[in-house]
């Protein structure tokens, strides 16, 4: 059975709709660990993944090849009519797209040996090694090539070819009784040369080393400025995920009911925007074959949208914001984020520095927690910097932030010029996606600071 028929005989099933989604996949894993390879995997997948909707309720069957496309059919739309007992009815109105997008890459990965991309991570593990004090390095790198086409009962038949590459490095380093660490990464959208002559390895270890001689951070309320790195990942867990439709639609977010809103201060905007050609979280359309597009979720201090997928556009009234992404085709598309970032401002680092008699310059994110459903956090930086007088005084290590999320947002009185992204995954549900964030430099007046 062919797509096309799929879709004829889930409406004949009784779905009031039918959506198909047809996957091929091509990945690559390498893992050193201190100079030795601890993983190498390279797999090829194609599957067929059918949903189902009756009257509210959603349905999820897997083909694993045209042969069983029928069963996969009847599957899915018996389980949305079982789960329609728990469901209220949404209403079909989505609009439908057609077309197709593909990315090639000047140096496609999965082209290439993999001796070759063996001998790029040996290279990075070479760079960190060659640092001293160094005492631990895990370089990655995975590489994966997605064709997916995906067609439902309302019209819409779309293509998509999005190969992706990322290297990343976790280094430590250790010194009388003193271990830190610093994250350096790359990647994006295309083929090899996404990382062709990067020195992310060098780059962090030079860091961790940096860091054994700094002195812990002081704790308590300090003025702050936050660079790209940790406003990013700021922006993305305790912010955007709070905007994402299921939350707000579930009352599990703090942005529930405040459409319109002063969420911030009016130098902050934030941006989702999947149409960013070659960043990491790029796609021209979404998992429900939806066009993706550059939308604000803050535009000056206040909330201008959620991101959304079909199911949460209906039940919020608003149109669809082309967020919706799925894992591999073993999972159902759920609302998530892309490109998500804090808009570029007008200030300079150094003139945020230049104005601060006293403050904490963090930097860079190693992990951290957040609760969008009560607006709370905490990060541990990679590090930082004790501001004095306007300028730069001593280098400090165990730096965390914590706090409110919508305290801090509306606490930042300034917002930098350069706007920079980095590569990352997300998870949410099991279900693990490529995203990018991204901001300036910000300056926030009041930020709350802790050891470890």
């Amino acid at each position: 059975m062919d797509l096309e028929g799929a879709i004829s005989l889930g409406l004949d099933e009784g779905a009031d709709f039918i959506e198909v989604r047809e996957e091929r996949t091509y990945m690559t894993m390498i893992r050193m660990i201190d100079g030795v390879v601890r993983e190498l995997t390279r797999g090829r997948e194609f599957r067929i993944s059918v949903r189902a909707l009756y009257k509210g309720g959603w349905g999820f069957g897997i083909a694993n090849s045209p042969n069983e496309i029928a069963d996969a059919v009847r599957d899915a739309v018996s389980l949305a009519k079982l789960s329609s007992k728990w469901a209220e009815p949404i209403e079909v109105n989505w609009p439908s797209f057609e077309g197709s997008y593909d990315v090639k890459g000047r140096k496609p990965a999965w082209q290439t040996p993999i001796e070759d991309k063996i001998r790029i991570v040996e290279e990075q593990d070479r760079l960190a090694k060659s640092v001293e004090k160094v005492t631990n390095r895990n370089i990655v790198m995975g590489d994966t090539l997605r064709e997916t086409r995906v067609i439902n009962s309302l019209g819409t038949d779309i293509r998509q070819t999005l190969p992706r590459v990322r290297l990343a490095a976790y280094i430590f380093a250790h010194e009388a009784g003193v271990t830190e660490s610093a994250f350096e990464s790359r990647g994006g959208i295309g083929g090899l040369e996404v990382i062709e002559g990067t020195e992310i390895a060098e780059e962090a270890a030079k860091r961790a080393v940096e860091a054994l001689s700094a002195k812990p951070a002081p704790p308590g309320s300090h003025p702050a400025i936050l660079d790209p790195k940790l406003a990013g990942v700021f922006i993305h867990e305790a912010f955007g995920h709070a905007a994402e439709g299921d939350a707000v639609v579930n009352n599990e977010s703090i942005l529930t009911g405040k459409l319109g809103e002063k969420v911030g201060s009016e130098v902050v905007s934030v941006v989702d925007d999947p149409t960013i050609e070659g960043l990491y979280g790029f796609y021209r359309y979404d998992d429900e074959g939806t066009e993706s597009r550059r939308k604000y979720i803050v535009k000056e201090g206040i909330l201008s949208g959620y991101m959304t997928n079909l199911e949460t556009a209906s039940k919020l009234g608003l149109e669809p914001t082309g967020n919706a992404r799925s894992m591999d085709y073993s999972n159902p598309p759920i609302v998530r984020m892309s490109n998500t970032f804090i808009d570029r401002g007008d200030w300079t680092f150094e003139e945020m520095v230049s104005e601060m008699k006293h403050g904490i310059y963090a930097f860079g994110s190693l992990y951290g927690y957040t609760d969008p459903a009560k607006g709370q956090f905490m990060f541990k930086a990679e590090g930082g910097w004790l501001i004095e007088n306007g300028e730069l005084k001593q280098r400090l290590r165990e730096v965390a932030i914590t706090g409110m999320t919508l305290e801090v947002l509306n606490n930042m009185d300034a917002v930098g010029k350069d706007l920079s992204h980095d590569p990352g995954m997300c998870g949410k549900m099991g279900q693990w996606v490529p995203v990018t964030t991204g901001a300036p430099h910000v300056r926030v007046s009041k930020l709350v600071f802790g050891g470890r």
